[in-house]
């Protein structure tokens, strides 16, 4: 499981996630074959440059498709895939649509019939010649294609802000305010469902954020904070440490793409 953090200001758009992940898969004991957690690792890498772009790719769900890692299949798509000087023209909705072709023929052949685990593809950054990113989203096993993540406003300006993926409900209950787990009961409870959505559509509890003109590096502080905020939640509080490990953060700007904050090889003693 994962939490990936995405924050798109005016001078570029940060990606950050956790480095903790489980894998499942089938356990054979010599009793009997079950389904279950087959091993927690503490140094998954779930944002990941995609070659010498200015793009960036994230990942939460599950770690692996059969016995490959998520990141281990992004490299081989890269692997084969065209220079940035080679690809000019190139756009982020391009990559996105042959990456996702790319995973959708592995996650299939993995899983040809339920249940199919839950996997998350982010791609962020920015296009041939486009000074703002683009960003879109995709969830298995449902969805025909990528969802636009922060489309541009109607009058064509850039929509700044946040978005969270994976394990959010304690960045929601502490930015929203609310948790989906509570309002259902106070609707069990008899309260107006239609006086709880009406609450929650204005917004009433929500905890505002500055994001328009939102400085870089308040930017990654922000992506950084998040992403402790659910690790904290899954470090104390009941349930198994589904986020963890060290936090990965990356910094797209137009032409660039910079680690802010990346763990490292190293020999542990």
């Amino acid at each position: 499981m994962t939490i990936c953090v995405s924050v798109k200001v005016a001078e570029g758009l940060v990606l950050a996630a956790d480095s903790a992940v489980m894998l499942s898969g089938k356990i054979k004991t010599p009793q009997s074959e079950t389904e279950g957690i087959i091993q927690t690792f503490q140094y998954a890498n779930k944002v990941t440059h995609f070659k010498d772009y200015p793009i960036g790719i994230m990942n939460w769900g599950s770690g692996s498709i059969g016995d490959r890692s998520i990141k281990s299949l992004i490299m081989e798509f890269e692997y084969g895939y065209p220079n940035k000087a080679k690809n000019k023209s190139y756009s982020v909705k391009a990559i996105a649509d042959e990456l996702l072709k790319f995973i959708k023929k592995r996650y299939d052949a993995a899983y040809p019939k339920e249940p199919k685990a839950p996997l998350g593809l982010f791609i962020g950054g920015y296009s041939a010649n486009k000074f703002f990113p683009d960003e879109f989203m995709y969830e298995f096993p449902q969805g025909p294609t990528w969802g636009e993540v922060r489309p541009n406003m109607p009058d064509g300006r850039p929509s700044f802000g946040s978005n969270w993926f994976g394990q959010i409900d304690a960045l929601v209950r502490l930015f929203k305010g609310y948790d989906l787990g509570s309002l259902e009961e106070l609707i069990r409870r008899g309260v107006d469902k239609k006086i709880i959505e009406k609450w929650v559509q204005d917004a009433v509890s929500e905890l505002l954020i500055i994001f328009n003109g939102m400085p870089l590096q308040d930017a990654i502080d922000y992506a950084e904070y998040a992403i402790q905020v659910v690790v904290g939640r899954f470090r104390f509080g009941f349930g198994p440490p589904l986020c963890g490990g060290d936090i990965d953060i990356a910094v797209v700007t137009p032409g660039n793409f910079e680690w802010a904050k990346r763990k490292l090889w190293a020999i542990k003693e």
